[in-house]
C-alpha cells in the first residue's frame, strides 16, 4: 500500500510578526492549548507541593515538533505559566516551565535538518543527568536509588544516540504514512523530549526543595510509568495531528520538523 505525500507548505514571513518562524497566532494557541490542559490532572505528585500532575506534559513535543525549537519552548512556557495561575492544583512550582520548554526544544532540535542539532540537547539532558547524581548523592541517596530513578532518562538518552533509531525515527516522522512504524518513530522521539523535560526540572527542583529519601522508592514507578504513558499519549496526538495536517490548507511553521 503506498500513500501520496502532500507538498510541504512552509510560512514565508511577509511582513507578518513571527517567532522562530512561526506566526504568533500559532504560538499564542497553542500556549493557550497548554494553559487549558493545566485544568486536567493525569497523574499525582509526590513529595512536592501535593496536588495533581498536569496533562499538559504529554503534548511539549508536539509543540517542538509542530512550531520548532524556538516558538514551541516558548509556548509551551507561557502556557505552563498561565496554567500554574488559572489552575493552582497542578501547579509544579517555578521550575516547571523549564520542564515544557526543554521537552518541546529537544524535540524540536532532533527534528531539524541539520542532523547533529540533536546532540544540543542530549548533552544538556546529560549534564542535568550528571547533577542531579551529585545532588542525590550528597543528600544522602544512594547511587542505585537515585539510578532507578532516572532509569528511563538514561534510556531515552542511549536511544536517541543511536543513529539507526534516530535516523529511521526521524525519517518515519517526515516521510511516514500512516501506520505502526510511525507512530514508533513519533514515540522514541517524543520520549525523549519527555525525559529531557523532567530531568531538566529536577535539577533546580531539588536544589530549591529536595525530596527525602524515603519518597524515592515510590517514585520509581510512578516516574517509569508516566513517561512512557505521556510518550505513548503525545506520539497518539502527534501521530493524528500531523496526518491531519498534512491534508490541510495551513502553512507549515518554517522550522516545524515535520
Amino acid at each position: 500500500m503506498t500513500f501520496e505525500t502532500q507538498p510541504p507548505r512552509v510560512i514565508k514571513v511577509t511582513g507578518g510578526v513571527s517567532i522562530g518562524g512561526a506566526p504568533v497566532s500559532y504560538t499564542a494557541f497553542m500556549a493557550a492549548l497548554v494553559a487549558i490542559l493545566a485544568f486536567v490532572p493525569a497523574s499525582i505528585v509526590v513529595g512536592g507541593m501535593g496536588g495533581g500532575w498536569p496533562l499538559h506534559d504529554v503534548i511539549h513535543p508536539l509543540l517542538g515538533l509542530l512550531l520548532g525549537p524556538i516558538a514551541g519552548p516558548i509556548a509551551s512556557a507561557i502556557g505552563i505559566l498561565i496554567g500554574g495561575v488559572i489552575a493552582p492544583y497542578t501547579n509544579l512550582g517555578p521550575w516547571a516551565p523549564l520542564m515544557g520548554a526543554m521537552s518541546a526544544f529537544a524535540v524540536g532540535m532532533v527534528m531539524q535538518p541539520n542532523r547533529s542539532l540533536w546532540f544540543v540537547p542530549w548533552v544538556i539532558t546529560l549534564a542535568a543527568n550528571l547533577i542531579y547524581l551529585w545532588q542525590a548523592l550528597s543528600f544522602g541517596i544512594s547511587f542505585p536509588l537515585w539510578l532507578s530513578n532516572v532509569i528511563t532518562i538514561d534510556i531515552a538518552l542511549i536511544l536517541i544516540a543511536i543513529p539507526q533509531i534516530r535516523n529511521w525515527s526521524i525519517e518515519r516522522i517526515r516521510t511516514g504514512g500512516v501506520g505502526l512504524k510511525t507512530y514508533i518513530g513519533f514515540f522514541v522521539v517524543f520520549f525523549f523530549g519527555s525525559t529531557a523535560g523532567i530531568q531538566l526540572n529536577w535539577v533546580p527542583s531539588f536544589a530549591t526543595n529536595p525530596w527525602p529519601a524515603e519518597v524515592w522508592p515510590v517514585l520509581i514507578p510512578i516516574i517509569a510509568v508516566e513517561r512512557l504513558a505521556f510518550s505513548a499519549i503525545g506520539a497518539l496526538i502527534g501521530f493524528g495531528v500531523v496526518s491531519a495536517l498534512r491534508r490541510s490548507p495551513l502553512a507549515k511553521a518554517t522550522m516545524a520538523g515535520y
